[in-house]
């Protein structure tokens, strides 16, 4: 008798924690996603919107982490060089604007672009410059100040990321 009640109250457990689970999800269910998938798709569709302006040809596949030491990254799949994954750190993610989200990804795509036409040139401003061409700077630098608190690090110079403004001279 006690093997059975256990089992009756371990399944008694788990149906009152669905049961919960999916109160707690109420809210969300007239957008039938909760919000962090919603910006996760959101980020999947820029980056498949950004690749076509950028002409990217690899896949580029959005993965949200709870932690990344670099917080937005990319790099090949499986040694694959046709095929990348972005990983997103969630609460950073949650953090940005749409306009800082496509900042940010098309910095990114700037890697992909960079890997597959001179892998060895990688640089934080060179991904940059390619961001860049569809990307405006102010959108970058928003980016890169909201990243650098989100650390809790000073950051460096713009200028060294992004080159000297339009109107200033190198």
């Amino acid at each position: 008798m006690g093997s059975a009640f256990h089992t009756y109250s371990r399944y008694s457990a788990r149906a009152l924690l669905l049961v919960t689970f999916a109160a707690l999800l109420a809210p969300y269910a007239e957008e039938e996603e909760i919000p962090s998938l919603v910006k996760a798709n959101q980020a999947q569709d820029i980056v498949d919107t950004l690749r076509g302006e950028m002409s990217i040809d690899p896949e580029v596949e959005i993965k949200i982490v709870v932690y990344h030491p670099f917080v937005f990254a990319v790099e090949p799949r499986d040694g694959n060089t046709g095929r990348f994954q972005l990983s997103i750190e969630l609460g950073f993610l949650q953090m940005l604007s749409e306009r800082e989200l496509r900042a940010a990804l098309a910095h990114e795509l700037g890697h992909v672009w960079i890997f597959t036409h001179h892998p060895f040139l990688q640089t934080e401003r060179l991904a940059n410059d390619v961001g860049q061409r569809v990307v405006n700077r102010e959108d970058l630098e928003r980016l890169y100040r909201k990243l650098w608190s989100y650390e809790g690090t000073p950051g460096v110079p713009l200028e060294d990321l992004l080159g000297p403004r339009p109107n200033e001279s190198p």
